[in-house]
């Protein structure tokens, strides 16, 4: 079975990448980006209910969090937006997709969200 990574916040336009990961196997989001991060996990696997899934929160850098679970779990491939929030882990200036593209041991699929923003 493919193990697909999706790295969210919450936002609209976050919600395009869980959209566009249509096997959703794990999630990792940003607690700081949503009020009540276990009830969004669960809504968003209740969006895919013919799809395998389990959700857990993670804290810290959401670029670091997000290589560091993909590791973890073996994924195959990872699914971000475009428009991510800003990290520090490896330099303030660098924006999470790109940073998860840089360090990701597996393949990386980027959603454009501008359209949600």
């Amino acid at each position: 079975m493919t193990t697909i990574l999706v790295g969210t916040d919450s936002s609209a336009a976050a919600d395009l990448a869980v959209d566009h990961a249509a096997r959703l196997a794990r999630s990792v989001v940003d607690p700081g980006k949503a009020a009540d991060p276990d009830r969004y996990l669960a809504h968003v696997a209740e969006r895919f209910p013919g799809v395998p899934t389990s959700t857990r929160v993670e804290h810290g850098e959401a670029a670091e969090r997000i290589v560091a679970v993909a590791q973890e779990l073996n994924a195959d491939t990872i699914v971000v937006g475009n428009r991510g929030t800003h990290g520090s882990w490896w330099r303030v200036r660098d924006s999470v997709p790109n940073l998860v593209l840089r360090h990701s041991p597996c393949s990386v699929f980027i959603v454009d969200t501008r359209r949600a923003q």
